[in-house]
C-alpha cells in the first residue's frame, strides 16, 4: 500500500517533491492510479447520462430532456476539469501542488460544483420518476447517484490522507503493481474519434469483461442497442469460463481485475489455438503509453481508454469484426483450398495411375502441372528413339487363340515398360508388338542417349524371364531385336482438341524404325549419332553401313553388345556361328520382303548348312546384306514341307558358286521341331532320331 514520499516543508507525513528533479515514479503511479479510480465512477456516470438522453429521446419524453442535457453537460465539465488536474504534462513539469492534503482539497473545491448538480438533478428526476408506475429512467439515475457519492468518497480519501497513521492505507481504493505495469509515465494517450463508417455495420457476439458492474453494464447496453449479441465476466477467471463454452466474434478487456488481470487473460487467450484468432479491444482507465505498447505487443487488436466515446467504440468494435469477418473468411478459404487441394491430388493419382498405363508418366506430369500442357503443337529438340519389335511374332500368332496373342503381348509389354520407365524414357506408342520409346522428351537430360542404349541391354537380357514365362504357360519362345537413333524431331502434343497424343515426329524417327527392322533377335543396332554421343563406353560387336529411304548418304549402324561406365549392362559375348553340314541338303526357294509385303519372285537355293538359328544357303541370285527373307523349304520329291520360315541376309561369302547366310528372325513351333529333327538325323544334338 501507498505511505509517504519522503518529508515535506510543511508535514512529516505528507511529502513534498518541489525541491526534487521533478516527481519520482512511485508518486507518478499513485497519480495515475488516483486518474483511474476517479475516472471510474465518473465513465459511470457519463455513460448512463448518455443513456438516458438516447431513451428519453426514443420514448418522446420531452419534458426531461433538459434536466437529462444537465447532467450530461456536467458530466463532460467535471472530466474536463479532471483531466486538467492530473494533467500528465504539468504532473511531469512538477506544476502540480505536491502536498497531498492542499492537493485533495484543491481536487474537492473545484469539481464540487459540477458534481453537485449531478447528485442534484439525479436526486430530483428520482423523486419524480418514482410516481410514474412504469419509469425506465429510475435504475440509471439511481446508478448516477451511486457513482457521483462514490466519486465524492474518493476525493475525501484524498483529503484525509495526511491524517492517516504511517504504515496504514485506509483510502477507499488501492494502489496497483506499477512494477511490470509502469515504470515511466512520459505521455498520456489522446484517442482521436473516428467518423461514422458508411458500410452496416457487423453484429456478433461480444465479451465484456470488467470487474466494476456498472462499467459492465454501461458497456453490454451499448453493445446491445447496436444489435450485438453480448455476455459479460466480472474477471479473467469467468472470461475464461464463458470462453470454453461460447463462441465469441470479439472480446472487450479490462486490464486491472481481480483474480485475473487484463495481461493475464491476453496471454493466456493468445497462446492458446482455439482463442488466439479472437480480436481484443483492451478498455481502461488506465492511459500510459506503456500500457498501450504493452496490450498491442502481447496480441491485443485495439485500445479504447475510460470514458469510452460510443462512436470511437462503435467503430472500433464493427472495425475488429470486419476485419474478423475477413479472417475467418480466409481461414475458411484455405480449409476449402486445402480439401480442394487433396480432392485434386486424389484425382491426379487416379490420372496418373489410369493414364500412367497408356503413356509415360512425365507426359501425364506435363499434361496436369503445365498450363500448355494439353495445347497442340511442339518444339524442336534432340532425342534418343528407341523401337523394340518381336521377331516374326506375325507368323507366330497364327498358331494361337486371339486371347493366348494379347496375352503373350502383354508378358513382354510388361517387362519392358518396367524397364523403360527405370530408365526414364517416354513411350510414345505400342504398335502391335512393337514399342516407340523417346529418351528426351517431354524432359531432356544430358545422358538420354546412354540410358536409351542401358534400357536396350537390359531388355534383351530381360527376355530370358519372358520366355520363362511364356514357357510356363505353354506358348512358344519368342525373340526382340531393337534399332535406336539419336537426332533431331519435333516432340509435342499432336492430333485434334477432341484427340490428342504426345508424340514425336521427324526424320529420325524414320531413321530409327529402319535400323530397327535390320535387327534380328537378340540384337542391338544403333545409329552413328547414338554412338557419338555414348562415347567409348560402348561394346561394340560389329557394324555395317546401309542405305535408307530420305537420306542422300549411306549411314554406318553399330551392333552393340554392352555398356559400362554407371551402368555396366552387357549381353553374353558374341560368339562365331557354328553351323553343321547336312547329310542331305535342303531344297529352298525364298522371296525378298519389301517392308511387310513378301515379293511375288521366287528364287531357287540349297541350305547345306544349319543351326538352331541360322543356315547357309547357296544360290544363282545373291541377295543384299540385312534382306529379310521368306524361306520355303521342300523335299527331295519337291513336296513343300515349310511355308512360314523368316530370315534375314547378315553376312555374304565370297567364291562361286555364291553363297550367304541368315539368321531365322521368326522360329513358329512347327520349323522348330522341324529344325531339331534335322539337327538329330545330323547327329548334331549327340542322339539319333530313334532315340528322340
Amino acid at each position: 500500500m501507498i505511505e509517504g514520499h519522503g518529508k515535506s516543508q510543511k508535514s512529516e507525513s505528507c511529502g513534498t517533491i518541489e525541491q526534487r528533479q521533478g516527481p519520482d515514479l512511485t508518486y507518478r503511479a499513485l497519480l495515475a492510479n488516483l486518474l483511474h479510480e476517479l475516472r471510474t465512477p465518473l465513465n459511470v456516470i457519463i455513460g448512463y447520462s448518455e443513456i438516458l438522453l438516447e431513451d428519453a429521446k426514443d420514448q418522446g419524453r420531452d419534458d426531461l430532456m433538459p434536466d437529462f442535457d444537465k447532467i450530461h453537460s456536467a458530466c463532460g465539465q467535471l472530466l474536463s476539469l479532471l483531466n486538467d488536474i492530473l494533467d500528465q504534462a504539468k504532473i511531469k513539469k512538477g506544476k502540480i501542488d505536491t502536498n497531498i492534503e492542499s492537493f485533495g482539497i484543491k481536487l474537492r473545491h473545484e469539481l464540487r460544483t459540477p458534481l453537485n448538480a449531478i447528485i442534484g438533478y439525479s436526486e430530483m428526476l428520482l423523486e419524480d420518476e418514482e410516481g410514474e408506475e412504469h419509469s425506465d429512467f429510475i435504475e440509471d439515475l439511481k446508478n448516477i447517484l451511486v457513482a457521483a457519492k462514490r466519486f465524492l468518497l474518493l476525493i475525501n480519501d484524498i483529503v484525509n490522507w495526511s491524517s492517516l497513521e504511517p504504515g496504514k492505507n485506509n483510502m477507499r481504493f488501492e494502489a496497483i503493481d506499477t512494477t511490470s505495469m509502469i515504470e515511466d509515465v512520459e505521455s498520456t494517450i489522446r484517442p482521436l474519434i473516428e467518423d461514422h463508417s458508411t458500410k452496416k455495420p457487423e453484429k456478433g457476439a461480444l465479451l465484456v469483461v470488467d470487474d466494476n458492474e456498472m462499467n459492465r453494464d454501461l458497456m453490454a447496453r451499448h453493445l446491445t442497442r447496436q444489435g450485438h449479441k453480448v455476455i459479460v465476466a466480472e474477471n479473467g477467471v469467468q472470461a475464461l469460463d464463458n470462453l470454453k463454452i461460447r463462441h465469441f466474434d470479439l472480446v472487450l478487456l479490462d486490464i486491472i481485475m481481480p483474480e485475473m488481470n487484463g495481461y493475464e487473460l491476453l496471454k493466456h487467450m493468445k497462446s492458446d489455438v482455439n482463442l488466439r484468432n479472437i480480436p481484443i479491444i483492451m478498455i481502461t482507465a488506465l492511459e500510459e503509453l506503456e500500457s498501450v505498447v504493452r496490450c498491442i505487443e502481447m496480441g491485443a487488436e485495439d485500445y479504447l481508454p475510460k470514458h469510452f466515446n460510443p462512436v470511437l467504440l462503435k467503430a472500433r468494435i464493427n472495425a475488429c469484426l470486419e476485419k474478423k469477418r475477413l479472417r475467418d473468411q480466409e481461414v475458411e478459404f484455405q480449409r476449402r483450398l486445402s480439401e480442394l487441394n487433396k480432392e485434386l491430388e486424389i484425382r491426379n493419382r487416379f490420372i496418373r495411375a489410369t493414364f500412367g498405363r497408356y503413356i509415360s508418366e512425365e507426359v501425364v506430369d506435363n499434361i496436369l502441372e503445365t498450363p500448355e500442357g494439353l495445347e497442340l503443337g511442339g518444339k524442336r529438340r534432340k532425342v534418343t528413339i528407341l523401337m523394340a519389335d518381336l521377331r516374326g511374332f506375325t507368323s507366330f500368332s497364327e498358331g494361337l487363340s486371339p486371347e493366348d496373342v494379347v496375352n503373350t503381348i502383354n508378358i513382354f509389354f510388361e517387362t519392358m515398360t518396367e524397364i523403360i520407365f527405370k530408365y526414364q524414357g517416354t513411350i510414345d506408342e505400342f504398335l502391335g508388338d512393337a514399342i516407340l520409346a523417346v529418351f528426351g522428351a517431354p524432359v531432356l537430360r544430358h545422358n538420354d542417349a546412354m540410358k536409351a542404349v542401358a534400357c536396350a541391354v537390359e531388355m534383351q537380357l530381360a527376355m530370358s524371364c519372358v520366355n520363362d514365362r511364356l514357357r510356363k504357360e505353354g506358348k512358344p519362345e519368342v525373340k526382340m531385336g531393337i534399332g535406336i537413333n539419336t537426332g533431331s524431331v519435333v516432340a509435342g502434343n499432336i492430333g485434334s482438341k477432341k484427340r490428342t497424343k504426345y508424340g514425336v515426329v521427324g526424320q529420325s524417327v524414320n531413321v530409327a524404325s529402319r535400323i530397327e527392322s535390320l535387327s534380328v533377335g537378340g540384337q542391338i543396332l544403333i545409329s552413328e549419332s547414338t554412338l557419338n554421343c555414348c562415347g567409348s563406353i560402348l561394346r561394340i560387336d560389329d557394324h555395317i553401313e546401309i542405305v535408307t529411304k530420305g537420306l542422300k548418304s549411306p549411314i554406318k549402324v553399330f551392333e552393340i553388345g554392352g555398356i559400362a561406365g554407371d551402368f555396366n549392362q552387357f549381353l553374353p559375348a558374341k560368339s562365331e556361328i557354328e553351323l553343321y553340314k547336312l547329310k542331305q541338303p535342303l531344297s529352298v526357294r525364298y522371296a525378298i520382303l519389301k517392308g511387310k509385303k513378301v515379293g511375288k519372285e521366287l528364287h531357287n537355293g540349297i541350305m547345306d548348312k544349319l543351326s538352331a538359328d541360322s543356315a547357309e544357303i547357296r544360290s544363282e541370285h545373291t541377295p543384299d546384306c540385312m534382306t529379310n527373307l521368306k524361306i520355303l523349304i521342300f523335299t527331295g520329291e519337291g513336296n513343300r514341307i515349310i511355308n512360314n520360315l523368316y530370315a534375314k541376309v547378315f553376312e555374304i561369302l565370297p567364291g562361286s558358286p555364291p553363297r550367304f547366310r541368315v539368321r531365322f528372325t521368326s522360329v513358329p513351333i512347327n520349323v522348330n521341331s522341324f529344325i531339331k529333327k534335322i539337327l538329330i538325323q545330323t547327329d548334331v544334338l549327340g542322339i539319333n532320331v530313334e532315340g528322340n
